[in-house]
């Protein structure tokens, strides 16, 4: 990092805790997190990272355009996280309710065997009636 850039950098975070001191005390709080995180490179964010940023949007502790910022993304990067989360949510919480896929082919699969053993058994029956009702062979005669 060059010269200018150091002192650029120290006189932003100069700047900025200036600027903290002189916010209420949960703002100065947001402002400590905010400085705390490292950005790396754009877009590389951690499932944590990403985890905590939708949490505090979801609890109106941030704003999108503030997380943004704290987490050097896009706005709409966020708003995708969000998206994504409440997907999740919506599909663990259906889960519980629906049967799988699994669930559902092996319901199909007792289905077809009950069928067949029904059929199995009426064609049983409808032999054995059949053996009852045919004549019996002719005994010998005594000639």
């Amino acid at each position: 990092m060059s010269r200018k850039s150091k002192q650029r950098r120290e006189r932003v975070v100069a700047l900025v805790r200036a600027a903290g001191a002189e916010r209420s005390e949960a703002e100065g709080a947001r402002t400590s997190e905010a400085s705390d995180v490292i950005r790396g490179r754009p877009g590389r964010r951690s499932s944590e990272e990403r985890m905590r940023a939708v949490l505090e949007l979801l609890a109106g502790k941030a704003s999108v355009d503030q997380l943004a910022t704290r987490f050097g993304v896009q706005s709409v990067t966020i708003e995708r996280w969000r998206e994504q989360a409440l997907g999740g949510i919506e599909q663990a919480l259906r889960e519980g309710t629906t049967e799988s896929a699994r669930e559902r082919e092996l319901e199909r699969q007792v289905g077809d065997l009950e069928k067949t053993v029904t059929s199995l058994a009426i064609q049983r029956e409808l032999l054995q009636r059949a053996i009852a009702q045919r004549p019996t062979r002719p005994g010998k005669s005594s000639r």
